[in-house]
């Protein structure tokens, strides 16, 4: 895991380095930079696997042609590797960067296909002068674009490309509607000129031109799946345990951010499960878990976590999370995240901070999971529209929203029909898909959520939490395989007798303490904003609210 940042065009080598340090958080173990006819490329590297010098960045293949710089993990590479030797290439390092450079040699952009991991990626073709741009199937890695003067630049954060950026415009449409859900999956940044490569796409630049094709649509990809939710279970589980088992490949400890709900503790019960089994070439350094506690919030949920870690005989540190930091501090981690979102990323930030700390720099955690299976209140609206006209199974879902808030929040059954009526669902930039038609009202709900609203906004928010501390976050439910899995089977096997994440709870039942694989209550991880703006953030905030710069800052037009 690192951060890249490169130059198509004239670029003085030491503007290269004043860039690639503005990321240099991403990678802590190495910074270098690369200058060659036509192009800069520069890495901060983050050791994950194989951790000497020798897999440092960018790296050339043997021939001198190809250079690679590379953001991600791709966890089948081992089997990448050994197709590769048979096929004849030979390898100098023990890491994944040098077989995603001769998987894009053998196969060109066809390797992407082969690939089960998260990534962006450059690389460059010294003779032909071309540039080959990738993103990984759901964004979880970034990569941004930059054209100025003729020059072309990329990057993994916004701020690398300030030192040379001569005019930084807002890109106020952002602000405008208010969505701060709804532009992550587009082209569109927070900064007007500069642009995004989208997940699931690739792009080649070429004499000044650069072309963008996408290669991935979760639509093309679904599965024939047996009608029987028994077999669809222990289908899923198996699908966990592999994605868990690859992701455990690693040169350096493995830890997990642990909430105590459904989704971490099935994680850190599959690690366990996974390291007990024999001949399973993983790293065995794994039992680290961490909580963010939040005593006397609404939110915390340390018990829990408690619980979990418990249950699978894990030591758990608890990281204490105050807004009692100097507003140095508080402008540093929104300087960190750059773009805006919903809600503080304070304990976050702390919380990874915490880890990195500890000595662990890779976690296995839960996201994705809450998206594909049915885990807002919101996608349960969808599954309530669905059967509107079936009383029976209507009450049922009714009951399941119901029992997952907090007592003041529920409803009246008058109260939820009256609030799925008012909802209309969303469109899909892929509506026009054959198989769009397949999916059930709430499965496209859940479709939305996945790949164009709440999770790609998350994804990019726990790449600047974790990245901002020098940590790798890997996600086994975003494993490529369990996506497809999940909008193909139906919404009855993920909303059923009165649970959300039905599937899930069931097929992970074995590695886990029942009370939580049951639990039904969900609070999420979030920042307590309510009582911090009454304490700890009190001063902060007036402060800011009765400022110069407050009152003269264009952004609050925006949002008028």
């Amino acid at each position: 895991m690192c951060g890249i940042f490169g130059c198509v065009g004239k670029l003085q080598e030491e503007k290269a380095y004043e860039c690639i340090q503005r990321i240099a958080h991403r990678g802590p173990n190495a910074l270098a930079v690369e200058k060659l006819e036509g192009v800069v490329l520069a890495h901060a590297r983050l050791s994950i696997l194989d951790i000497s010098e020798t897999a440092n960045q960018p790296m050339v293949d043997q021939s001198g042609r190809y250079w690679i710089i590379y953001n991600g993990e791709i966890y089948n590479f081992l089997e990448l590797r050994q197709e590769l030797e048979q096929l004849g290439y030979h390898f100098k390092t023990e890491g994944d960067t040098e077989v995603v450079l001769y998987s894009y040699i053998e196969w060109g952009e066809n390797f992407q296909d082969r690939c089960n991991g998260m990534w962006s990626l450059a690389i460059w073709d010294n003779v032909q002068k071309i540039l080959f741009l990738s993103r990984d199937r759901f964004g979880i890695k970034p990569l941004y674009y930059y054209e100025q003067e003729g020059n072309f630049y990329f990057a993994s954060e916004l701020k690398a490309f300030f030192p040379i950026m001569k005019e930084k415009k807002v890109n106020y449409n952002i602000f405008e509607k208010k969505d701060y859900f709804g532009y992550e999956s587009t082209q569109e940044c927070c900064i007007d000129s500069v642009k995004k490569i989208q997940a699931g796409h690739y792009g080649y630049l070429k004499n000044g031109h650069l072309d963008i094709f996408r290669w991935w649509n979760t639509l093309d990809h679904l599965i024939d799946i047996s009608v029987r939710y028994e077999e669809q279970v222990e289908y899923l589980r198996e699908l966990i345990l592999d994605a868990c088992k690859l992701r455990m490949r690693s040169d350096v400890p493995i830890g997990t951010a642990l909430s105590g709900g459904v989704d971490s503790s099935a994680v850190v019960g599959t690690m366990k499960y996974i390291s007990l089994q024999g001949g399973v070439r993983v790293n065995k350094d794994w039992q680290h878990a961490f909580v963010a506690s939040m005593p006397g919030t609404t939110i915390d949920e340390t018990v829990y976590a408690k619980k979990a870690a418990k249950y699978v005989e894990v030591p758990l540190k608890e990281v204490l999370i105050t807004a009692n930091l100097s507003p140095d501090k508080i402008y540093h981690y929104l300087y960190l995240c750059e773009e805006p979102y919903t809600t503080s990323p304070i304990p976050f930030l702390e919380t990874y901070g915490a880890i990195s700390n500890s000595g662990v720099h890779v976690t296995l955690d839960g996201h994705g999971a809450d998206e594909l299976f049915g885990g807002y209140r919101g996608s349960i609206y969808a599954a309530g529209k669905e059967y509107r006209d079936n009383r029976k199974k209507l009450e049922e879902i009714w009951k399941t929203h119901n029992s997952i808030l907090f007592p003041e929040n529920r409803m009246t059954l008058e109260e939820f029909i009256n609030c799925i009526d008012k909802r209309r669902l969303e469109e899909s930039r892929d509506g026009g898909h054959h198989n769009w038609k397949q999916l059930s009202e709430y499965n496209r709900r859940l479709y939305i959520e996945t790949h164009e609203r709440i999770l790609p906004t998350l994804l990019r928010c726990y790449d600047r939490y974790s990245m901002g501390n020098g940590v790798e976050i890997r996600m086994p439910f975003m494993d490529y395989r369990i996506v497809c899995f999940a909008f193909s089977i139906p919404g009855t096997s993920k909303l059923r007798n009165g649970y959300t994440k039905s599937i899930l709870r069931d097929a992970m039942a074995s590695v886990m303490d029942p009370e939580i694989i049951y639990r039904k209550f969900k609070i999420g991880f979030n920042s307590p904003l309510t009582e911090w703006f009454q304490t700890d953030l009190k001063e902060f905030l007036l402060d800011t609210i009765h400022s110069k710069d407050f009152y003269e800052c264009e952004l609050i037009d925006a949002l008028d």
